[in-house]
């Protein structure tokens, strides 16, 4: 063995630290690969940045990634079969007026909750039919405020019950600065029923002309369905009663946001309580050209 160690240039020593370093990579690969599956267990369709991320901000597996970057992080999942294909569908939920209001985020600045709320309906296909969801979110914070789940597309069973829902989880009366509901132009949206309510609480409506002016929660809805209810083998109106709470949870307690600085809704709206209001991040809206 000596003279084979000395034909190809390497000492003993320099031989077996050479395969410990290999078995402790491979061990470390396992217990990724392990850690991973555990977290696809709550999210079946999770990427590998937000894993990443998530592994991050857990003591019992910093260690894990400790010396290992994100895109090598990355790498070994795609290498051990665990990365994500996107996939995409389309159906239309909502039919737009004549009617609708003007875009007020265009060019808007905030740096705080409560001061867009953003909302839109999608479809969910079921064995017999179709199912429609309706999210209403913090905009500052990604939180989804409140949801609603219906089988028609009546004002009262999606665009009323998730306000009324996203009204109650923010527990205000008055807010300290005029909100801005923005949707598309769905009929929905502009209901009497749906208006009044929201002249009550003083929020005053803005419209998307298309879906380019209201991204997030077109990515949201994506999210929804394509990383949780569809890999959960959700198809009847039952299932979905019983998995959108627990999709909620995980998504504003769990899920980490690039534009959150790798924080969780929830996470994120503590973190900014603690910093001055002149010091918040802002979010920009650009104008759509």
């Amino acid at each position: 063995m000596e003279s084979l160690y000395q034909v190809v240039g390497i000492s003993r020593q320099g031989f077996h630290q050479h395969r410990r370093r290999l078995q402790w990579q491979e061990q470390q690969v396992d217990s990724i690969i392990e850690r991973v599956k555990h977290y696809r267990q709550f999210h079946p369709r999770m990427g590998a940045r937000p894993i990443y991320q998530l592994m991050s901000a857990h003591k019992s597996d910093q260690q894990l990634i400790e010396h290992l970057g994100r895109d090598k992080f990355e790498s070994i999942l795609i290498t051990n079969g665990l990365g994500i294909e996107p996939i995409r569908i389309f159906h239309i939920t909502t039919y737009s007026g004549a009617f609708r209001f003007p875009n007020l985020t265009e060019g808007l600045e905030i740096n705080d909750i409560n001061r867009v709320w953003i909302s839109d309906l999608t479809y969910y296909r079921l064995l017999d039919g179709w199912a429609y969801l309706t999210f209403i979110l913090d905009l500052y914070s990604r939180r989804c405020l409140g949801y609603a789940l219906s089988q028609t597309l009546e004002t009262e069973q999606t665009t009323m019950k998730a306000l009324k829902m996203a009204l109650k989880t923010r527990g205000k009366h008055n807010f300290d600065q005029q909100l801005i509901f923005h949707s598309d132009g769905g009929g929905q949206y502009y209901d009497k029923g749906f208006l009044k309510l929201l002249r009550q609480y003083q929020i005053v409506s803005s419209m998307a002309e298309c879906v380019y002016e209201n991204p997030h929660v077109e990515r949201f809805h994506s999210t929804a369905k394509n990383q949780y209810l569809i890999p959960w083998g959700v198809n009847s109106v039952c299932q979905l009663q019983k998995r959108m709470p627990q999709f909620i949870k995980l998504y504003n307690q769990m899920k980490p946001h690039r534009s959150l600085k790798g924080k969780s809704p929830l996470d994120f709206e503590k973190f900014i309580q603690q910093i001055p209001l002149c010091q918040r991040p802002v979010e920009l809206f650009k104008k759509i050209t």
